[in-house]
């Protein structure tokens, strides 16, 4: 009997990259669309049968929505197709969402002294540092060099090394491999490499 194709090193690979290049991409449109919505006195509209006293630019419009569903689809692809191979998206993506708009708001207080910004930009960063910490306590490791080497074997861990909410498999099997150097360089050189491509590629769309 053979194994699903979802198995293959190379899906895994793929998978890892096209999710981190998505999620990449989605969250810097977002995050643009964030600085322009606040540049505009932090609201505007777009149709709708009343008078609109900030009308909302066409990007705005366009990349707001994508990068919510853009976000969406990408965690989807980690979990369908890297499957734990890879700086795993599934941990990063709620802590990078919450800690990166956070600092859009802590920007607006200090540049405009604006106390509500203050208040959601701190409440945003804790909220997307505290399931970080969580994962960091479960395994430092699986949280840069993901559980799974391309070939599906998981790795070995540390014997500290426990469940997470992201990661409920158990640590350590008998079968656990040790990850080697190159397996550091290429989960995170994916993830890098694919981070940087969909932030280009998102300041070339928005602009």
């Amino acid at each position: 009997m053979t194994g699903s194709w979802r198995d293959s090193p190379l899906v895994r690979i793929v998978g890892s990259a096209a999710s981190w290049f998505l999620f990449s991409l989605s969250f810097t449109l977002l995050y643009l669309v964030t600085f322009v919505v606040m540049a505009l006195g932090g609201s505007c509209a777009s149709g709708g049968p009343y008078d609109i006293a900030v009308q909302c630019p066409d990007n705005v419009n366009l990349f707001a929505p994508l990068s919510i569903f853009g976000g969406l689809i990408a965690v989807g692809i980690s979990i369908a197709l890297a499957q734990g191979f890879g700086t795993p998206l599934t941990t990063w993506a709620w802590p990078v969402l919450f800690v990166g708009l956070g600092t859009a708001f802590l920007a607006a207080f200090i540049f405009g002294q604006d106390i509500v910004g203050l208040i959601i930009g701190a409440f945003f960063v804790l909220m997307g540092l505290t399931p970080l910490v969580l994962e960091l306590r479960g395994s430092p490791q699986r949280v840069f060099l993901g559980q799974f080497a391309p070939n599906g074997a998981q790795y070995y861990e540390g014997e500290n090394a426990r469940r997470s909410l992201m990661s409920p498999r158990a640590p350590n099997p008998d079968t656990a491999i040790l990850p080697s150097a190159g397996s550091w360089i290429l989960s995170l050189g994916i993830a890098v490499i694919a981070v940087f491509a969909g932030y280009l590629t998102a300041l070339a769309w928005f602009s």
